[in-house]
């Protein structure tokens, strides 16, 4: 099996985890004593994803599609297996989302895979999807490495807005890091959305200082939104 957390330039890390499912070098080390989430460097936060609990969060999903009841019917085994090796992007498309509804834990790396190397944008963003809703704490890595890296900016949304949907405030610091990168306006709104509804008072100087500076009104809009609700979140606590 290959490891399960991210490298330094947020890919998933190459080594081979045998069974288990982070290598030697990615097993939880806690941070040291003092140091910010925001300046932590990525050797010291060695498992990172991993290290917030095994519960999986239950995500609300609205989504419908008519599925084909040949492909429905399948077990997920099967689902998986056409996932990775459909020659036909919709049926791809169409296993993302039969996972997705499934929440299927056991399609993780199969997921994974697709978000990173699918040529079907659509498929790949699917996956995103279906990651999100799976809610267990090992989505983040893939979710962060979509959001830094994948070429399509539909997917990187897609990312985002699964990664503030989760709740996690571990996707913080990764969130404000791509936010500060990111080029598209949308992507860069998503964001802005995602660090307001994980409700943590470290990025609101951030936020203030986009409010300022930025020159896309709906981008303001967003700041100005979440800096009200990461205040509001702060006085229910």
């Amino acid at each position: 099996m290959q490891c399960r957390a991210l490298d330094e330039k947020k890919y998933r890390c190459a080594n081979d985890a045998a069974a288990a499912e982070y290598c030697d070098a990615h097993r939880v080390m806690p941070p040291q004593t003092g140091e910010s989430n925001l300046t932590a460097s990525a050797s010291r936060w060695r498992g990172f994803w991993s290290k917030f609990g095994a519960s999986p969060r239950n995500i609300p999903d609205g989504g419908k599609y008519p599925v084909p009841k040949w492909l429905n019917a399948l077990p997920t085994s099967q689902i998986i297996q056409h996932l990775q090796t459909h020659p036909d992007a919709m049926t791809r498309w169409m296993a993302a989302f039969v996972l997705r509804k499934r929440r299927a834990t056991e399609a993780f790396d199969a997921l994974w895979q697709t978000r990173q190397t699918d040529p079907i944008r659509f498929v790949r963003q699917q996956a995103a999807v279906a990651l999100g809703k799976i809610g267990a704490p090992a989505v983040y890595a893939p979710l962060v490495e979509g959001l830094y890296h994948d070429r399509d900016p539909g997917v990187r949304e897609a990312c985002v807005i699964a990664l503030g949907n989760l709740g996690n405030r571990a996707a913080v610091d990764e969130i404000a890091r791509a936010l500060e990168h990111e080029e598209n306006v949308f992507v860069r709104w998503d964001c802005i959305v995602a660090l307001g509804q994980l409700g943590d008072a470290r990025v609101e100087n951030l936020l203030a200082r986009l409010q300022a500076q930025e020159i896309v009104q709906a981008l303001r809009d967003a700041c100005r939104d979440a800096r009200a609700e990461i205040r509001q979140r702060a006085t229910r606590a």
